[in-house]
């Protein structure tokens, strides 16, 4: 299965890329993702989108198919989605 995994500000210049296609397992959840998403793009990408323990950052912002998701998204399933959008928080103002 593949999901479309889309950036904006500092995790697209970390990626290199504003948009990805990424492929996961059947019953994959965020947290899998992610993890699978910070090895790829190392350690100032996981930095910015997980916790030492492990878990997702608090402050990241996940959109899926355009809603935007609240409270902890780690364990939401992957199946049925179509793109994920991840976005750290933006400052100033």
């Amino acid at each position: 299965m593949e999901i479309t995994v889309q950036y904006t500000g500092q995790l697209a210049s970390i990626a290199g890329v504003a948009e990805e296609q990424v492929a996961f397992e059947a019953g994959a959840r965020m947290r899998d993702l992610v993890s699978q998403l910070c090895e790829r793009h190392g350690a100032t990408y996981a930095n910015l989108v997980m916790t030492k323990a492990g878990d997702l950052r608090s402050s990241l912002l996940v959109i899926l198919d355009g809603e935007h998701t609240l409270g902890d998204s780690s364990q939401l399933p992957l199946a049925n989605l179509r793109t994920i959008l991840l976005m750290t928080p933006i400052a100033g103002g």
